[in-house]
């Protein structure tokens, strides 16, 4: 075994959606050039390169991606800079997976993340991203760059008119409010009760949005993080509404175009923005054994999104539907949000759409 003191750096990145990361280094253009090329799952990526508290332990849970031309990998969690962890590369294990590797050496060595200089946090990225959205959304999701403190968000985001006059109940109002694991990503749900219509508070408030409207978001800089530390910076973002979307999705239109190599490629061109966080784990790809082939999606926009799979050799395949998927306003490929729930297609299966692989 060879000791590798220099194989290896880790750090906390405060600012980055996955805080921690551990870098490779010496690791040659051809390894990369290879791995780059695969879709590995969780498993097979961690049984040669792997994070462990303990020797005999399981593997730290996170990503793998490139950076700067070396492999790195990135814990799903906040790691502690008390924590002095094991870190591993295998080549021999590598070569289980990829024939082509001739490299028998083993880098081990035991890290400590460095603490970052600030765990002060702010608001990366808002879901939907779009200029105009319909005026029944559903939800936003807010993403911060370090976790958040257990505060009732609600005390500090809001929705304000063009005169300045703060909404009255945009939100379904959760004290804890509706968090990832992490306490990176906020749900603010927009009042069902408003959006859908012909229901009381609807009747009573009217629609949270008006179509033609703009509105502003706004988040206070007061609102502190887990470190205890408050945002930056006051967090505005315009929200200009356009016509309701009422109508179920229709993935019947959905354009489809496939390749593949090592790696396929499903690009989709859908008839309407969808809920990101929820297709994310709703649309899969399936080969006609069915097989349910390790893939990912990946959004270019509000309406365009590609799926990557470890490609099988197969020619045609199936992409696979949750019905529970919904767009940004809760329409789901089975119902309108605004039907009655007795009128709603109550079938629950799958839905399926072949594709060829060009």
């Amino acid at each position: 075994m060879v000791q590798g003191q220099s194989f290896f750096s880790a750090q906390i990145l405060p600012q980055s959606k996955k805080y921690g990361q551990v870098s490779t280094s010496h690791l040659s253009e051809n390894v990369i050039t290879s791995l780059r090329k695969q879709n590995f799952t969780f498993e097979e990526w961690s049984s040669f390169f792997s994070l462990k508290t303990t020797p005999n332990g399981a593997a730290v849970i996170g990503e793998y991606a490139f950076e700067n031309d070396q492999l790195i990998f990135k814990p799903r969690f906040l790691p502690d800079p008390a924590i002095r962890y094991i870190v591993s590369f295998s080549y021999p294990n590598l070569a289980i997976l990829l024939s082509e590797i001739e490299e028998k050496s083993i880098y081990t060595d035991i890290i400590s993340f460095k603490p970052p200089e600030t765990t002060q946090p702010e608001i990366i990225s808002v879901l939907p991203k779009m200029d105009v959205i319909p005026a029944n959304l559903l939800r936003l999701y807010l993403y911060f760059s370090a976790p958040m403190g257990l505060e009732n968000p609600y005390d500090f985001v809001s929705i304000e008119d063009t005169d300045g006059k703060k909404l009255v109940d945009p939100f379904v109002i959760i004290p804890e409010g509706l968090w990832n694991i992490d306490r990176t990503r906020l749900t603010l749900l927009l009042h069902p009760g408003r959006v859908k219509q012909g229901v009381g508070p609807n009747m009573t408030l009217g629609d949270v949005l008006k179509a033609g409207n703009s509105y502003t978001l706004k988040v206070d800089k007061k609102w502190k993080g887990s470190s205890g530390e408050a945002l930056k910076i006051n967090f505005i973002q315009k929200i200009n509404a356009s016509n309701p979307l009422r109508n179920a999705i229709n993935v019947n239109i959905w354009a489809l175009k496939a390749k593949a190599d090592n790696i396929g490629t499903l690009t989709i061109v859908t008839d309407r923005p969808l809920d990101q966080p929820l297709a994310q784990r709703m649309l899969f790809v399936r080969n006609m054994d069915g097989v349910i082939l390790p893939s990912r999606v990946e959004f270019e926009n509000s309406e365009k999104l590609k799926i990557l799979w470890r490609a099988d050799g197969s020619k045609e395949l199936e992409l696979v539907i949750d019905p529970r998927l919904e767009d940004v306003c809760g329409n789901t490929p089975l119902y309108a949000f605004d039907l009655e729930e007795g009128t709603r297609n109550s079938i629950s299966e799958e839905i399926k759409l072949k594709f060829k692989v060009e």
